[in-house]
């Protein structure tokens, strides 16, 4: 009996949980926090600063398309583009193979905003990072090399807190300007549907548990 009684317990724990991990209603307002922590960038700042940096969200290898961005990555490389044409400037753009994929990001990408009009010799791909870290630390070699030192740093909402921690590490005297996009959650519950369980907000559970986890991660390493 005290056997089944722990079974039943642990099986009402996993629905309430898989209902309230698939819930916009619940979900959203720690997507919404991690998203808000930084507000959109101004004008001034984005008029100030040297350089852009795209940060690299996946790509969709061997598509019916090719080798194409992943869905995030599209709205990061959209408002690069819609920047570039404000204030135009060099773009770094940093993204590997962490897959092993046979193209990196960075070139993938690259080809998306030569096709959005931004000229090739303002943009410039690196090609080994394969995480946040290696991002940042390839990115900052890269602006000393050339004497920038203010960057507007574009990636997705989710992303950016867990960004801006790392490549700002007080050193060198560099300075990045956050510029979140790919905004994905509400502030609040707008109505009855988002009280119904969705497959797909398993993807905002694992963009929140991994983003935490990684902050986490780079604070005790």
């Amino acid at each position: 009996m005290r056997k089944f009684s722990v079974r039943r317990i642990i099986l009402i724990l996993i629905g309430i949980g898989t209902y309230l991990g698939t819930s916009d209603f619940f979900i959203d307002r720690f997507l919404f926090k991690l998203e808000s922590e930084y507000p959109l960038i101004s004008t001034v700042k984005l008029r100030d600063a040297d350089v852009y940096i795209l940060l690299g969200g996946g790509i969709i290898p061997n598509s019916a398309g090719g080798n194409v961005p992943a869905e995030g990555a599209n709205t990061r490389i959209m408002k690069t583009a819609q920047f570039y044409n404000k204030y135009p400037k060099k773009i770094y753009i940093s993204g590997g193979t962490p897959l092993q994929n046979k193209e990196s990001e960075s070139s993938v990408y690259k080809r998306e905003l030569i096709g959005l009009g931004v000229p090739a010799e303002d943009i410039v791909i690196e090609e080994k990072s394969r995480n946040t870290r290696e991002n940042a630390l390839y990115v900052r070699k890269m602006m000393e090399g050339s004497k920038e030192k203010k960057a507007v740093l574009i990636t997705s909402a989710f992303h950016i807190p867990r960004s801006v921690k790392t490549f700002d590490d007080g050193e060198g005297g560099l300075i990045f300007y956050p510029a979140p996009c790919d905004f994905m959650a509400k502030k609040e519950a707008e109505n009855f549907f988002d009280y119904i369980p969705e497959y797909t907000n398993f993807k905002k559970l694992g963009i929140l548990l991994k983003e935490y986890i990684g902050m986490v991660y780079y604070r005790i390493r």
